[in-house]
């Protein structure tokens, strides 16, 4: 098998032909990735829908300390992103040391950034009162924040095996692992809330542990599925701490992992002034994060189909910018179908998530704003897909701060605050925030495509 993949791994990259065909390659690469992301999603969304049959304030803090968690946590994720370019460059160059080393040095690298998110989970309490959010919600999402620190070492091992395994082709893997983590997830919640099979009643805790424990799950079911690959080419630990290469490495993940950190923590800063709207505004907020967040799961799927792509092509020397300019087109034309489901029926889709009816008509007031950036949100994905495949990861990160937090978030807060806007304020910000990102990333395409890029080597 080592022989096999091997082979697979050095032969020729099939160059850009016509749209139709570039499509095909797209779709079958991102459409697991689709599945797996919106799996990984949707035991989020199972999570929040079991606590809100316990009641609006499970809900409220379960999205609380879920909130928290990511944004401790989304740096560590994000760094994982610096497989994209050094391991599928490498595949298309036929380079299966490099490609095995990005995989170790990767593993290296987010042990060592995990550690302080330990900390930060550990004094979630503290950390959740300074930013003033509700007293009644703080004790249950600090709770929930301690019961997913098992799990941390899980999801990042996880994470970085999963890009690896995208980065050199294998999507299937991941997907598998989600699926049965997903049912493995709802069981779990079942028991663990609502005290079946003679166990207490543990309610929103109860997934909390319920997370941790799938965490493992898919980690062991990732190894396992993928074993294969992961044997052909795992070149051992030698060279992995290398302190030199790592630094590299953790330079590359760096700037990825801030781009995505800032990211997610605009969203969730817009949580935060939610929260001091009252956990009515908090709930409705969470529900349309969720939902956006679903929807989003496509373009990155795409964007992660193009940072692959991308990355064979100019690992293998064969032009890309075809490649780039369909996958763009492609995210922004499938983001339609959600951005027209949240302007025409808010209601229907808040109500999955609850029936308490001050949150149904606050979500009802801000979907349709989700929905307008929608567009936005497909184009910037899969931008930023396309410049981690070229090896260009500087510039999404400045992108962020200047369309959130230089604009969108200070937009946001003065028209929930300065002018009354409330939760419409807020996500009014987003939108124009969104729009200034997408806007950056397009134009650094661009000027990629022009210029050319070169391969990332660590």
């Amino acid at each position: 098998m080592r022989q096999h993949v091997s082979l697979a791994a050095t032969s020729p990259i099939q160059p850009v032909t016509g749209v139709r065909a570039e499509i095909g390659r797209l779709l079958r690469l991102g459409g697991p990735v689709m599945i797996a992301y919106l799996g990984t999603i949707s035991m989020g969304t199972v999570d929040m829908k079991m606590a809100g049959a316990i009641g609006s304030q499970a809900l409220a803090a379960v999205a609380l300390g879920h909130t928290w968690g990511v944004a401790a946590a989304i740096f560590v994720w994000g760094a994982g992103r610096a497989l994209d370019p050094v391991v599928a460059q490498a595949q298309g160059a036929g380079d299966v040391r490099a490609a095995g080393l990005g995989l170790t040095r990767g593993l290296a690298m987010t042990a060592i950034l995990g550690v302080p998110v330990v900390a930060i989970y550990a004094f979630a309490a503290p950390g959740l009162r300074a930013l003033g959010q509700p007293d009644d919600l703080v004790p249950l999402a600090a709770s929930y924040c301690r019961w997913l620190i098992p799990g941390l070492p899980a999801i990042f091992a996880f994470i970085v095996l999963r890009n690896f395994l995208q980065a050199v082709g294998v999507v299937r893997p991941a997907t598998y692992a989600i699926v049965v983590a997903n049912v493995a997830n709802a069981l779990l919640n079942w028991v663990l809330m609502f005290g079946k099979l003679g166990l207490p009643a543990l309610g929103a805790v109860g997934t909390a542990i319920s997370t941790s424990i799938n965490e493992w799950l898919m980690l062991g079911l990732l190894v396992f599925f993928s074993r294969r690959t992961l044997r052909a080419y795992w070149p051992g630990w030698s060279g992995a701490f290398d302190a030199a290469p790592l630094r590299r490495m953790t330079k590359l993940g760096a700037s990825l992992g801030i781009q995505f950190a800032f990211e997610v923590w605009a969203f969730h800063a817009a949580g935060f002034m939610m929260g001091r709207l009252g956990s009515v505004a908090f709930a409705a907020h969470a529900i349309a994060i969720n939902l956006a967040t679903i929807s989003f799961m496509v373009p990155s799927g795409i964007g992660a189909a193009c940072a692959t792509r991308i990355g064979h092509l100019v690992g293998s020397g064969n032009a890309w910018r075809r490649s780039a300019w369909i996958g763009v087109g492609l995210g922004a034309l499938v983001m339609t179908v959600p951005a027209a489901l949240f302007v025409l029926e808010p209601r229907r889709l808040a109500g999955f998530y609850t029936a308490d009816a001050a949150v149904l008509a606050s979500a009802a007031l801000i979907l349709p704003l989700a929905g307008a950036f929608q567009l936005f949100d497909g184009v910037q994905a899969v931008a930023f897909g396309v410049l981690r495949g070229a090896g260009d990861t500087h510039l999404p990160a400045a992108a962020n701060v200047v369309g959130y937090w230089a604009i969108g978030l200070p937009a946001g807060w003065i028209l929930a605050f300065g002018w009354g806007w409330g939760i419409r304020g807020v996500w009014s910000g987003l939108v124009v925030g969104l729009a200034v990102v997408a806007a950056i990333l397009i134009g650094r395409v661009t000027v990629l495509a022009r210029r050319g890029a070169h391969r990332v080597t660590i």
